[in-house]
């Protein structure tokens, strides 16, 4: 048996990152950021900061915001703290443990995550936080955990409030394709040392919960920015959008061009280059598609509330390979079998590593199960990872998602407060 990749990588002890590994990826996300047309603003706050230990909390509106942030940064000693399963891909795997990656289970606490933390720091690194745990799915915030503020209580480090305008637009949730526009990276100070004994933990938490918050569609109604790629900008949006607004259908809409259509009773919309969407023959009760998503959010929580609430689909069941890297995120497939959710439990039965199980997830400890444009769900639970591959009625992967979290949220009134103030539609 070869060696225990994750004991390699969780358990190592975190040294300052390789310096000419941080410069040459340094120097490639300038010349990316350059091509996508990344400007970086400099606040008057942060300017005693740029060459100091800081605490780097970021917008996480796109997959590539680490290149921007990085590319925009001005020292080399600072370390990324990433999703667990990020990390275990055949190519990444030794460049990430060279540049100080932190490797964290989403959602859960994750002391070994927290002691590398604090080595780090206590090595004069800056940290790179993304807060929110995951890519925006609609364009505008997630949740910030509780914790963070915890976390920075502990480091007394000046905290830099990192936004990123315009990302989201040039890699939404659901496409890989690239666009063409414009993004601002800007760079201010949210917190001093001493705004750590001066003031309570509710007040600053609340403080980082107003600056920390956006909306790309709220943002680029003023900017105006046309974003333009290969593909139309509607391409790929019924994986995030599942139900019509009119007759109530789910899983019922397909893109074709610039337009996205219901097969159950023909409503059409469409999308333009400044993600603008505009109803074709019926009414659209939305401003925009971030909207459209949040209605939906809120058609879950109704619907969770009765008693016989219960979706299941056939799934293929998948862990992290330790033993051996490749360029699928190292995935290893350990069964098939039926996924049932309800309002009480996540449960999977079926096969695992050759034998008929049953294995039960406390919907308490489920956050979300996190999706991917390769219809994975991803499960972070209790310092482990699940990955579940839908085999079926994959159009409504994003009622798992969203129905997932909401149930979490029956149970953890703290978090319910959280996510209720950020995805809010009449905010």
């Amino acid at each position: 048996m070869g060696k225990d990749l994750n004991k390699e990588f969780k358990y190592r002890k975190i040294k300052r990152p390789n310096v000419l590994l941080a410069w040459l990826l340094q120097r490639a996300f300038k010349c990316v950021s350059k091509s996508r047309r990344v400007h970086f603003d400099y606040q008057e706050s942060f300017l005693p900061l740029k060459k100091k230990q800081v605490v780097y909390l970021c917008q996480h509106a796109s997959h590539d915001d680490y290149m921007y942030v990085l590319a925009g940064i001005k020292h080399l000693n600072a370390h990324f703290v990433c999703g667990y399963q990020n990390v275990f891909q055949k190519y990444l795997y030794t460049l990430l443990k060279h540049s100080g990656v932190i490797a964290k289970f989403l959602y859960q606490p994750d002391m070994q995550a927290t002691k590398q933390i604090l080595q780090a720091c206590k090595n004069g690194g800056s940290l790179i936080l993304f807060p929110e745990g995951i890519q925006s799915t609609s364009g505008s915030s997630h949740p910030i955990n509780p914790a963070t503020m915890k976390l920075l209580e502990k480091l007394k480090l000046p905290v830099v409030l990192v936004k990123i305008q315009g990302a989201y637009f040039t890699r939404t949730r659901y496409s890989t394709d690239i666009k063409k526009g414009k993004i601002t990276v800007s760079f201010s100070k949210l917190f001093d040392p001493n705004d750590f004994e001066n003031q309570n933990t509710d007040r600053l938490y609340d403080k980082l919960l107003k600056e920390f918050k956006y909306d790309e569609f709220k943002l680029n109604k003023v900017n105006r920015v046309a974003f333009k790629g290969k593909k139309p900008n509607i391409f790929g949006l019924n994986t995030i959008i599942y139900k019509c607004p009119h007759c109530l259908g789910e899983g019922v809409f397909s893109t074709n061009g610039d337009t996205m259509t219901c097969s159950s009773c023909g409503f059409k919309v469409k999308m333009d280059e400044y993600y603008d969407i505009y109803p074709l023959n019926k009414t659209l009760p939305f401003e925009n598609t971030d909207i459209w998503y949040k209605w939906q959010r809120e058609q879950i929580k109704k619907e969770i509330l009765k008693d016989n609430f219960s979706i299941s689909t056939k799934v293929e069941i998948q862990i992290i390979n330790t033993q051996k890297l490749d360029s699928d995120y190292s995935l290893k497939t350990m069964g098939e079998g039926k996924l049932t959710l309800t309002n009480k439990a996540l449960v999977y039965e079926g096969s695992y590593d050759g034998q008929a199980v049953t294995m039960n997830f406390d919907v308490k400890s489920v956050y979300s199960l996190v999706m991917s444009l390769t219809y994975k769900m991803d499960l972070y639970y209790k310092n482990d990872y699940f990955s579940f591959t839908l085999k079926e009625n994959k159009e409504l992967m994003i009622k798992w998602m969203l129905a997932a979290e909401e149930i979490h949220n029956l149970y953890d009134l703290a978090w319910q407060k959280v996510s209720d103030e950020v995805y809010d539609v009449a905010q």
